[in-house]
């Protein structure tokens, strides 16, 4: 609970990419925690996913969309007995939501990153060009062979990319601090660490079981070696040469 009595509410600020699904499930899996994905999405109210199977609803789009303030605070009102209550906000993905989140500061912030800059573009290309933005180890549809196909990435939207990105995280950074908001700064390659798990559980100020007892059920959609699915990956080398992103391009590691 909160100083105030209520639920510790939270809110994960991340770009596409960047484990965002994943964590979700992670914190789902703890009991004190209500974790949804994205409830401010243009095409659907995204509740979390243990509780779409029954059919849970938070509200329509219809009505979120008409008073979009009204209805965070009855998402953090339907806690639904948990401790902690949060949701994902993908990019600027609600301006309303956005701000009202930021502005608030008694509103947790769970900043998510991912490190490789170049593996977060080829997994937004993949993910726009199979339609697969999220496979669940527990859904009875998981396919066997996620979709790998041949990806050619242009060095521009590469870098447009990137700068998209940095500029959204410069803006949350530059208000958090300013404001002087509590926060904590994940990065999608240290997610699956008990330390990063332990970290987060201490800031939501949730107990700590079991780090085994505590996990994630998305599967990873992209190899860990770019070669493999980068169909221009020499030109792409060749045109990132001598940069850190070459270096991001090489990498093996998830």
């Amino acid at each position: 609970m909160s100083a105030s009595g209520g639920p510790v509410r939270f809110v994960i600020l991340n770009a596409a990419r960047t484990g965002s699904n994943y964590l979700c499930t992670v914190l789902n899996s703890h009991p004190e925690i209500l974790c949804h994905h994205e409830i401010f999405n243009p095409h659907v109210v995204g509740v979390a996913r243990h509780l779409q199977v029954n059919g849970f609803q938070l509200g329509t789009i219809e009505e979120r969309e008409r008073d979009p303030v009204t209805f965070l605070q009855h998402v953090w009102k339907t806690g639904l007995e948990h401790t902690c209550v949060g949701f994902k906000l993908c990019w600027r993905q609600h301006e309303i939501a956005y701000r009202a989140v930021l502005d608030d500061t008694s509103v947790r912030k769970i900043v998510l990153k991912r490190r490789n800059r170049v593996k977060t573009f080829i997994s937004l290309l993949r993910a726009r060009e199979t339609g697969e933005w999220v496979i669940y180890e527990d859904s009875a549809a998981t396919p066997q062979n996620p979709k790998n196909p041949k990806i050619h990435v242009a060095h521009a939207e590469l870098l447009d990319n990137i700068e998209f990105n940095e500029q959204y995280y410069a803006e949350i950074e530059s208000i958090l601090g300013r404001t002087g908001q509590k926060h904590l700064t994940l990065f999608y390659e240290d997610l699956s660490s008990e330390a990063a798990l332990a970290g987060t559980l201490e800031f939501l100020e949730v107990s700590r079981p079991d780090p085994r007892l505590l996990q994630g059920c998305t599967r990873r959609l992209t190899t860990p070696s770019l070669k493999e699915i980068v169909s221009n990956f020499d030109e792409l080398s060749a045109a990132l040469s001598g940069t850190p992103l070459q270096t991001e391009l090489h990498s093996t590691e998830a």
